[in-house]
């Protein structure tokens, strides 16, 4: 087997393979050997056909399965002997012609191109300064979330007129140009609405100080903000068919309901913070304050990290063979990536390759690996945070770790927590190397200033 390496230059490179006879024959004749042994033919008893026969049965397919074989394993051994580092897997050669027609020659050529990865330093020090912002949480904030937690644990009484911000019942039924109900459409649906969130003030009015058993006309569109996806959940239409309404439609109020929020006292106490755990108001509004820094000391953390991958991105050049790669993408992901896409699609598949990349050489460079636990930890966070977007607060730790120990049975999810659990190990070792600037600052103004940031970086 020879084997030629061109580095074209510092990204691209081409590796031709050369097989001989000599190479592949040992290997090609000891599978047809194989072959002849398990050979059901008819005429022959098993294992008995002629090899002639077996070479013409199967000859072909064997020595181009064997050819391929050892020129994949030639290059794979020759990058690692020899310390060279690749992106993507490689392509065939656009620039040297492979010749591997098994039909005429004895003597296999493949050529591939390759895409070099970059050389360059993790260049992160003591110099690197971030702000770090220590939010203040002050008896405001405090008294806000106490009347919070009371509404959250309030209950839902029924009474006799509303008012905005009360829940309202009624049946809905869609009108024709006469005022009667129109044949085919909406009839005597059950919905429910709050006038406090009606931005038509006209429609907001005429429904605050109603009663039960009112009946009037209202206009749906008016009535849901014009939000056709909305409307179409609520009248369990489909959403086309929201915008071929008649928007008068009958408004037969069945119920009000109001939030009553629930009285400060130990029964509260025990909802919120467990049983028994305070059983004073000072002690609640301590607990309540303590929870409340707790949860601004980690979204400042969670700021820092975000600046962060700024920060790695904005110290390091990564440059990146990027004509190899978007043939790649497009000959190993053509359900993606078009000619006429690619250029476009490409922008964030390179971003998201160089910050691989830069955690891979800080990783490399302090030695940092993910163990077992490391992925444990990772999945149990990112099942626990996928309950809580789907409202579950406070689900049961068992369930949350079955359901991940469930998860990292599947090979690909198992990838995406390494992934999770090596940019956890970067972040937290940049975090150790560089310095801050503690900024006190309001709950009001932290968040003015996540608002600017985020801005800034959308254009």
């Amino acid at each position: 087997m020879e084997l030629n390496f061109n580095k074209i230059d510092n990204l691209n490179a081409t590796l031709v393979v050369t097989l001989e006879q000599a190479d592949y024959a040992p290997s090609v004749e000891k599978e047809l050997k194989k072959q002849q042994k398990q050979a059901v033919i008819k005429g022959f008893r098993p294992g008995a056909a002629p090899m002639g026969m077996i070479k013409s049965m199967y000859a072909k397919s064997i020595l181009a399965e064997e050819i391929n074989r050892l020129a994949s394993n030639g290059l794979y051994d020759y990058l690692k002997e020899q310390s060279i580092d690749i992106i993507a897997q490689p392509l065939p050669s656009e620039t040297i012609k492979s010749d591997i027609d098994i039909e005429k020659g004895e003597t296999f050529i493949f050529a591939f191109d390759l895409g070099l990865a970059p050389i360059f330093d993790f260049n992160i020090s003591k110099k690197d300064t971030l702000d770090k912002y220590v939010i203040s949480v002050d008896e405001s904030e405090v008294d806000k979330e106490v009347e919070n937690l009371g509404k959250r644990y309030g209950k839902l009484e029924t009474v006799e007129v509303s008012e905005e911000k009360d829940v309202i019942y009624a049946t809905a039924t869609e009108l024709n140009e006469s005022n009667t109900s129109f044949e085919g459409g909406v009839n005597d649906k059950e919905i429910s609405f709050t006038a406090d969130l009606i931005t038509d003030e006209a429609v907001k009015k005429q429904l605050t100080g109603v009663q039960a058993g009112t009946v009037l006309n209202v206009n749906i569109y008016s009535l849901f903000n014009e939000n056709h996806t909305v409307i179409a959940s609520t009248l369990g239409i489909a959403k086309e068919a929201a915008a071929d309404l008649n928007p008068t439609f009958k408004i037969s109020i069945t119920e009000i309901k109001r939030q009553i929020p629930a009285e400060l006292n130990q029964e509260l106490f025990d909802q919120v913070m467990g049983e028994g755990v305070v059983t004073e108001i000072e002690a609640f509004r301590a607990k309540i304050k303590e929870n409340l820094e707790a949860y601004y000391k980690n979204e400042s953390d969670q700021q820092v990290e975000h600046m962060i991958s700024h920060l790695l991105e904005e110290k390091h050049e990564v440059p990146l063979p990027n004509e190899f790669l978007k043939r790649w993408l497009l000959n190993t992901k053509e359900e993606q990536y078009s000619a006429e896409n690619i250029d476009e699609r490409y922008e964030n598949e390179s971003k998201v390759l160089k910050e691989i990349l830069i955690r891979e050489k800080a990783a490399t460079q302090y030695e940092l690996k993910v163990e077992q636990q490391d992925i444990e930890d990772a999945s149990l966070g990112y099942t626990l945070s996928l309950f809580r977007n789907y409202g579950m607060q406070n689900p049961d730790f068992e369930f949350v770790k079955k359901f991940s120990d469930d998860s990292l049975k599947k090979r690909d999810y198992i990838e995406q927590m390494n992934d999770i659990a090596i940019r956890r190990k970067v972040y937290n070792q940049v975090k150790e190397i560089i310095s801050y600037n503690e900024k006190p600052v309001s709950i009001e103004e932290f968040y003015k200033l996540i608002e600017t940031h985020n801005h800034q970086h959308q254009h």
